[in-house]
């Protein structure tokens, strides 16, 4: 039904409201892992013909995206419905720059309130804000790349590694800029080689960039390191510290980089909505780093809220106070992980323990055809051959895996171990 039939209707806004919001509460129920629904998931031959995903047309597993399984936080939904109305009306968005600043700590804002019509206010929050909202965590790492690049320089990046920053420095190459990239690769155990990429530092490196958790191998960088990466960056030095995973990081004692990036001129941390709360296809993200950063940000992306949508806004504010959500989230994430080894474990398959919403996995051969192989039976992972560089290729025979919910990942045990001929170890 599209829109004029629904005023046509008399599809009342109360109507809609409450169907938007049985609707969140459907997609956010997902159920808990039993014991017994574990050591029985193998028992059963589920196909993908046999399950629906949140967000997912029928017949389709789609574990390729790092997306989140219950679907969308139901308080975000919620306001996304109480404010669908308002759509034609501007929302210059300062609630939720504000609220991020006072939920990350920033001296200065624990009282502060904003008056639009108050000159003297905006001043002052401009002054205290170290938060940029974006329409995803993309264009954040895109106008840094352009920041970095814009007079010549060198990017540092891992691989294998998320490698956006190090595509963007790419595309000014092509334009024939005076950049180059250096790929540094990661210790055996797919973690981050921080001394590597402390030498390979030049006084022109212009950029460094670490995935923490990273991404595609859910490994972590210790807070330690990360400062030492810090101190050996050149005063001109970008330090970007990607945390997108970092809410499903199991360590409880972990210290994220929010701290250094509020105590360092150069450094800024990149958050994203889209995981722990469900909210990818609503582009909501943001970086934190100090005043001078926000500055820079500003001046290539505009106002605080950084062009994100009236929606969006509103859904993210909600979605901050969603802590239900958030620990279901990572209650399906942790059981999944688990669930994932131990099938990994029997399968005598090699894999590298995650502190992401997904894992990877040695499937000992080319991955990209075992990828292909289970699209065509419905279901969807990614390629570790996707993270490579020309000269370093060390995911070929991994494949990442998104943790979904149980009958997904249900799915792609059963077909992945058909696929590999039904071998099994122990």
């Amino acid at each position: 039904m599209g829109f004029g039939s629904v005023l046509k209707n008399g599809f009342t806004r109360r109507r809609f409201m409450k169907g938007a919001l049985l609707g969140a509460g459907v997609a956010a129920t997902g159920s808990a892992w039993a014991a017994q629904e574990i050591a029985q998931a193998m028992a059963t031959g589920k196909k993908a013909s046999d399950v629906r995903g949140y967000g997912v047309e029928p017949g389709r597993v789609n574990i390729g995206s790092n997306e989140n399984p219950l679907g969308a936080s139901p308080r975000a939904v919620a306001a996304i419905a109480e404010n669908l109305h308002k759509i034609n009306r501007y929302d210059f968005g300062v609630d939720l720059p504000v609220r991020l600043n006072k939920a990350h700590g920033v001296p200065g804002v624990e009282d502060f309130e904003f008056n639009f019509g108050d000159m003297r206010a905006f001043m002052r929050f401009r002054e205290l804000n170290r938060v940029m909202v974006t329409p995803g965590s993309g264009p954040i790492l895109q106008a840094l790349a352009v920041i970095a690049a814009n007079n010549g320089g060198e990017c540092i990046e891992a691989v294998p590694g998320y490698g956006s920053v190090a595509r963007g420095f790419q595309s000014f190459q092509m334009m024939g800029k005076d950049v180059s990239v250096v790929r540094v690769p990661t210790t055996a155990d797919f973690v981050h080689d921080i001394e590597a990429m402390k030498a390979a530092i030049t006084p022109t490196t212009s950029l460094i960039v670490v995935t923490n958790p990273n991404n595609p191998t859910g490994t972590i960088v210790p807070y330690d390191q990360l400062v030492s990466l810090v101190d050996a960056a050149p005063e001109q030095a970008i330090v970007l510290i990607d945390e997108a995973y970092i809410h499903f990081v199991r360590d409880p004692n972990y210290q994220d980089a929010v701290k250094l990036a509020l105590e360092r001129d150069n450094v800024v941390v990149a958050r994203t909505f889209s995981k722990i709360y469900g909210l990818a296809g609503m582009r909501i993200g943001y970086a934190i780093g100090s005043q001078r950063m926000m500055d820079m940000l500003m001046a290539h992306m505009g106002f605080f809220g950084g062009g994100l949508s009236t929606l969006g806004m509103h859904a993210a504010t909600a979605a901050l106070d969603d802590d239900e959500f958030v620990d279901r989230t990572l209650t399906v994430v942790n059981d999944g992980k688990d669930y994932l080894s131990a099938a990994f474990d029997r399968l005598g398959l090699a894999y590298t323990p995650s502190h992401g919403n997904y894992m990877i996995v040695d499937v000992g051969r080319d991955s990209r055809r075992m990828s292909g192989e289970l699209f065509r039976r419905g279901v969807m992972v990614r390629s570790g051959s996707g993270y490579r560089t020309r000269e370093i290729d060390l995911l070929g025979n991994h494949l990442r895996v998104t943790i979904g919910k149980p009958d997904e990942l249900e799915v792609f045990v059963n077909e992945l171990e058909d696929i590999l001929g039904g071998s099994s170890q122990g």
